[in-house]
C-alpha cells in the first residue's frame, strides 16, 4: 500500500499537470461516483492535497476524495500519450488540452461539497501528517506526548494514522529504528528525550523517503552500498526487508517479526 511520501508525490505531480486549468475531459468508472461529470467538467482545478493516504483535488464547488487503499494507483501523462497496457481498472480521468491524469483500481472515491471535508470518517480523525513538508514539530511533538496514547505500544500504534499521519509500514519499521527504539515499548515508557527523538524521526525519516522515493538512509550511505553491488531494493532501508542482515550501524543482525499482522523489522541492540 502507498504511504504517506508516496501519495504526497501523487499529489504534486497532478497538481503540476490540472491546477489552474479547466477540465475537457472527465470520466467516472465506478459505483460511487458514476454519472456525477457534470460537476467538474468545465470547471478549474483549484488545489489537490494529500491528507495522509487520502487525496482530494478541487474542482468548482465539490472536491473529490479518494484513497489508493492497496492497488491504488495515480498516473500523469500529456493528453496526447495513451495510457500503457496494464491490469488496473480504470476509475477516475480528468484531462486538460495538456495532461491527463487517471487514478487506477482505488475501490474508495467519494464526490463532497468543501463542509463535509472536516466530518469525513477518514479525515476527520487524522493525526499530525508527518508526510506534510510544511508539518509542524511542536504538533508532532504534542501528539506523541499526548496522555491518551501511553498505553498503546509503538508497534501498533504508528500505523495508526489518527496518531501520525502518512506513517505505514516500511516507515514504521525505519522510523523506530532511526528513533533508537524497541517496536515492543510503550509510549508511556518513553523518556521525554525518547519522544523527542520519536518526533524528529518520524518527520526526518518520512521527509527523506519524500524527497528521495522511499530511500530512508542518507544519499552517501545509499551510494556506498550500490557502489558495492547491492540492488536499489537492498540498499534503500536501514532494516525493512533486511533480516538476517547485518545492523549499518552495530553489525548484528536484523531480526523480522510480525506485529499488528503487518511485517516489522528491527535491530535488537540499537532499538532499546
Amino acid at each position: 500500500m502507498p504511504e504517506g511520501p508516496e501519495i504526497h508525490r501523487a499529489a504534486n505531480r497532478i497538481a503540476k499537470a490540472l491546477v489552474g486549468k479547466r477540465l475537457n475531459t472527465v470520466e467516472f468508472h465506478y459505483k460511487t461516483v458514476e454519472g456525477l461529470e457534470h460537476f467538474f467538467l468545465g470547471k478549474e482545478v483549484q488545489y489537490v492535497k494529500a491528507r495522509s493516504k487520502g487525496l482530494l483535488i478541487s474542482v468548482g464547488d465539490y472536491v473529490m476524495y479518494s484513497h489508493n487503499q492497496l492497488y491504488g494507483r495515480w498516473t500523469v501523462n500529456r493528453a496526447t500519450t495513451k495510457p500503457r497496457p496494464t491490469n488496473r481498472s480504470l476509475r477516475v480521468v480528468f484531462g486538460n488540452d495538456k495532461n491527463t491524469a487517471r487514478l487506477w483500481s482505488a475501490t474508495d472515491i467519494e464526490i463532497l461539497e468543501p463542509w463535509e471535508l472536516s466530518g469525513h470518517p477518514y479525515l476527520a480523525k487524522l493525526g499530525p501528517d508527518v508526510a506534510d513538508i510544511e508539518v509542524d514539530f511542536a504538533d508532532v511533538i504534542a501528539q506523541v506526548s499526548n496522555p491518551k496514547f501511553v498505553r498503546r505500544q509503538l508497534s501498533g500504534l504508528l500505523l495508526d494514522q489518527g496518531f501520525l499521519a502518512g506513517v505505514g509500514n516500511y516507515l514504521r519499521s525505519e522510523i523506530l529504528f532511526d528513533a533508537g527504539i524497541s517496536p515492543y515499548r510503550k509510549v508511556g515508557s518513553l523518556t521525554e528525550s525518547e519522544l523527542e527523538n520519536l518526533a524528529k524521526s518520524a518527520i526526518g525519516i518520512t521527509a527523506l523517503a519524500y524527497h528521495e522515493k522511499g530511500v530512508t538512509v542518507p544519499q552517501e550511505l545509499y551510494q556506498t552500498l550500490r557502489e558495492n553491488g547491492l540492488s536499489r531494493y537492498q540498499a534503500r532501508h536501514y532494516v525493512f526487508t533486511r533480516d538476517g542482515l547485518e545492523c549499518h550501524n552495530c553489525q548484528t543482525l536484523i531480526v523480522h517479526t510480525r506485529l499488528s499482522n503487518r511485517r516489522l523489522d528491527y535491530c535488537p541492540k540499537c532499538q532499546i
